[in-house]
């Protein structure tokens, strides 16, 4: 039997997804009528062609659309889909996912889907009222076909006032926000990204919008979507890739000792897709500020690229710029439960936080491409932009929510990692420079 969905970027059909004899592979294959109006390619893992795409690379692709641990489980268990089966579950819940792309049953008339909403207000509040560990899966819970990448408890909803929306089952409407619930184990996981991403902001780096918003007498850090733009009442996708995706790589082996990109791939991806521009300068200040937070889980996944094109609006570009940083959190916080503290990405050759130092910094401006005396502004500035806002805005913080003790514990953090940072640095001119930074392969250059 040949089964097949139906992949459109925003209301243009796209391609063909279908599955493969083996039940875990998938095969897509552009639409003629997507090749003929000079559409981009989805991902740059997927070129543009007229034939199917290679089976590894599009499951790779469309399996990062899908959630994972827990929230995968609940999914799957709601709608008995087996383990591994991406295909059946992109048919139940792939109608909102990510960027511009939804995955509909075969021939469905997208262009005739009304956006609808459903009000889950109800729902949500009674789940939120409940103590973390008894929570169930909020998407679960209120039913809605979206997937959402990540193993975090959280839904995407539309926010209208005091009522809470997800688009109705058969239709194509989008959402603007994403509500996150911490996991029981991790009950001020809310606060510390409130706190991390305020701080990111303050040290102007493009971090995506949040903030804290009690629901059911519970405080939810709520993200808006910057995949998403409003124009009067309608919401409009657009289109995004994790560095997963454009690398091709599986959300299994997103950790780079897993075979992940690291700071050298996703460096060339940037210069490749973007060039040598601010996006660059961001990408390295960001790699500072993670060190300096303790964020260890800073992987491929937490990168994207944002493309231009938003065919209802007409603007039919092909380029593409870096999102803004999202997921932005101390996982150091944590230790006391056991956390890891080995770095997502490698400093170098240094997974540990801890072990990193000068030859760690030295070895990372040489991944990025960066001269070393400009990796050293770059780092310094964040550096000490970090020290000066840190205590301001964690005071802020403490004063808005007194209930959790974990500003005290991030400032200890912010403490440290500023004074290892700086203790790196001092140290970048007492040791050999790193070998010249060598071309990039052409693998690491967008495909065309």
């Amino acid at each position: 039997m040949d089964e097949k969905l139906s992949v459109f970027w925003g209301k243009d059909l796209v391609g063909t997804l279908r599955r493969m004899p083996e039940p875990r592979q998938l095969t897509f294959r552009y639409d003629g009528g997507w090749l003929a109006s000079g559409g981009p390619p989805v991902s740059l893992s997927l070129p543009l062609s007229e034939a199917d795409q290679e089976p590894l690379a599009t499951t790779n692709f469309f399996g990062n659309y899908i959630p994972e641990g827990y929230a995968y489980v609940a999914l799957t268990l709601l709608r008995h889909i087996p383990h591994g089966d991406t295909f059946r579950f992109l048919s139940r819940y792939g109608r909102e996912c990510a960027g511009a792309l939804s995955v509909l049953p075969y021939g469905d008339p997208v262009m005739e889907s009304p956006a609808d909403y459903r009000d889950v207000t109800d729902e949500l509040t009674r789940q939120l009222s409940l103590p973390p560990e008894r929570r169930a899966n909020l998407t679960a819970v209120t039913g809605a076909k979206i997937s959402l990448a990540g193993a975090q408890n959280k839904l995407a909803a539309v926010l209208e006032g005091e009522r809470i929306l997800v688009p109705a089952d058969a239709s194509f409407a989008s959402t603007t926000h994403i509500i996150k619930s911490p996991a029981g184990g991790f009950a001020d996981l809310q606060y510390n990204e409130a706190f991390c991403m305020e701080l990111a902001r303050a040290v102007d780096l493009p971090v995506a919008k949040s903030d804290i918003v009690n629901i059911g007498g519970s405080d939810v850090l709520v993200v808006e979507r910057y995949d998403r733009t409003v124009l009067g009442s309608t919401v409009y996708r657009l289109h995004q890739e994790d560095f997963c995706q454009a690398t091709g790589i599986s959300s299994v082996n997103k950790y780079e000792e897993f075979g992940g990109p690291g700071f050298s791939a996703c460096a060339g991806l940037i210069e490749g897709c973007i060039g040598k521009n601010r996006s660059a300068d961001d990408f390295a200040k960001l790699a500072v500020f993670n060190f300096i937070i303790g964020n260890c889980d800073a992987h491929a996944k937490n990168f994207s690229l944002l493309y231009e094109r938003v065919p209802e609006l007409d603007l039919q570009g092909t380029g593409m710029r870096l999102a803004p940083f999202y997921d932005l959190l101390s996982t150091l916080a944590y230790t006391d439960l056991g956390i890891d503290t080995s770095m997502a990405m490698r400093y170098g050759d240094i997974h540990t936080h801890e072990a990193i130092g000068s030859s760690s910094f030295a070895a990372l401006a040489s991944d990025l491409g960066m001269e070393i005396s400009r990796f050293t502004g770059l780092a310094r500035e964040t550096t000490a932009a970090v020290a000066e806002a840190a205590s301001e805005i964690a005071d802020k913080h403490g004063r808005r929510f007194p209930e959790t003790g974990i500003y005290g514990k991030l400032q200890a953090i912010i403490e440290n990692g500023t004074a290892s940072a700086n203790m790196a640095l001092d140290g970048l001119g007492e040791i050999p420079k790193p070998n010249p930074v060598k071309p990039r392969p052409s693998e690491s250059e967008p495909r065309r």
